[in-house]
């Protein structure tokens, strides 16, 4: 019976050091599963469907001054005024070209009336001429051997005078004609050249009012120092004086550093965190991969590259484009590793080991090889097996 009691007892003393460790301390044990690891990087807010409006091209303009801008942030509709751009140097422009438009299409009046005019004194001058030709005809054709030769001779010579200012006369009729095509093609090319040039500048004109597109919110664009345009400030062709995004649609764009490269992938798995509200966590998946490294801005030589990722439940309400972020992006793969927590792992010399439960008396030292760190665990390839049991600090 003594012996009995002496044997649980002791059973119960090794259970119980088992559990607990030399010295108190925390037990765990070795085991299989995925190691979860992660790369912190941050990002920005952007609409994955963004309306850019940008100062329209015109000839011989390149450079347009704000007017006047919707307050950024505002609820706009579709056909609203968001942007105006100073239209005087246009409006010059218009103003010269409509007076030579308008002088243009006064001397096509004119040289109508000229024309006319001209024309019917050279059918008056023909008819004259005709009238001639036939009277100095029919004295020549009357004249008999009674008249003398001399004046027969002379009415012949009038005749002939008179026949060649006929011809004369419809030849300049018919130069004139056709030179009077040619005035008036002439003109009206000026006209449709004015015209078409009336026309584009009032089309620019009314361009310089920038009309929302669509329904949704206004959005500011940067100048090339990276500040927000504002009123009275100048923006060129191509650029975003505003924009209004769909926040339906919402993505992140992050930078990742050169040295994390190969552990990002598409399809990848990321938490997102607003500076704004961190206390939020979004789902997203990379979905876009930058080709190019490049240097992270002037000031800072860290070598990066872009990636872009989807927000799986978009928070219209609370996300903005140009919000910055917090993202976490899960690079774990699917390998069943032998897993431990990091703090279970001590270093003598760089060289990785563990203290080892189990024994009934003390702990032993083991070393391990390591594989890959994770957010809170290590991965172990050699050392300990799964179901050892490893004492924490």
């Amino acid at each position: 019976m003594f012996c009995n009691r002496l044997t649980t007892s002791l059973a119960v003393l090794v259970g119980s050091m088992a559990l607990s460790g030399c010295n108190g301390h925390a037990v765990t044990e070795v085991e299989q599963g995925v190691l979860a690891q992660q790369i912190e990087v941050t990002g920005e807010l952007v609409s994955a469907d963004t309306v850019s409006m940008m100062p329209p091209a015109m000839r011989r303009v390149w450079q347009y001054q704000v007017k006047y801008l919707a307050p950024e942030g505002s609820e706009v509709k579709q056909g609203d005024v968001v942007a105006r751009l100073d239209t005087s140097e246009v409006s010059q422009r218009l103003s010269v070209r409509s007076a030579k438009l308008a002088a243009t299409q006064q001397d096509i009046e004119t040289s109508k009336l000229r024309n006319a005019k001209k024309l019917e004194e050279l059918r008056l001058d023909l008819a004259e001429a005709k009238m001639n030709f036939e009277k100095a005809q029919r004295k020549f054709d009357l004249s008999d051997d009674t008249v003398a030769a001399i004046e027969k001779q002379k009415y012949q010579r009038d005749a002939e005078i008179a026949a060649d200012k006929v011809l004369l006369t419809e030849q300049q009729i018919d130069l004139e004609i056709k030179s009077a095509k040619q005035r008036q093609a002439m003109l009206s090319g000026d006209e449709q050249k004015f015209a078409a040039e009336v026309a584009n500048l009032q089309r620019g004109i009314a361009s310089l009012t920038l009309k929302a597109p669509r329904a949704g919110m206004v959005v500011y664009g940067n100048d090339p120092q990276g500040n927000k345009i504002k009123e009275g400030q100048s923006v060129y062709v191509g650029d975003a004086a505003l924009s209004i995004p769909d926040l339906s649609h919402m993505q992140v764009n992050m930078t990742v550093p050169e040295v994390e490269a190969r552990r990002v992938k598409l399809g990848q798995q990321i938490k997102i965190r607003l500076d704004a509200n961190p206390e939020r966590v979004f789902n997203g998946e990379i979905v876009e991969l930058g080709a190019v490294f490049r240097h992270k801005n002037q000031d800072i030589p860290l070598v990066v590259f872009d990636a872009v990722a989807s927000i799986a439940k978009p928070d219209t309400d609370l996300m903005r484009p140009g919000m910055t972020a917090k993202i976490a992006i899960n690079t774990a793969n699917d390998d069943q590793v032998n897993l431990l927590p990091i703090e279970a792992v001590h270093y003598d010399d760089g060289r990785p080991y563990v203290y080892t439960a189990g024994k009934l008396w003390g702990q032993a030292k083991q070393l391990v090889t390591l594989g890959d760190v994770g957010i809170d665990k290590v991965a172990i390839t050699e050392g300990v097996t799964v179901g050892d049991e490893v004492i924490l600090p």
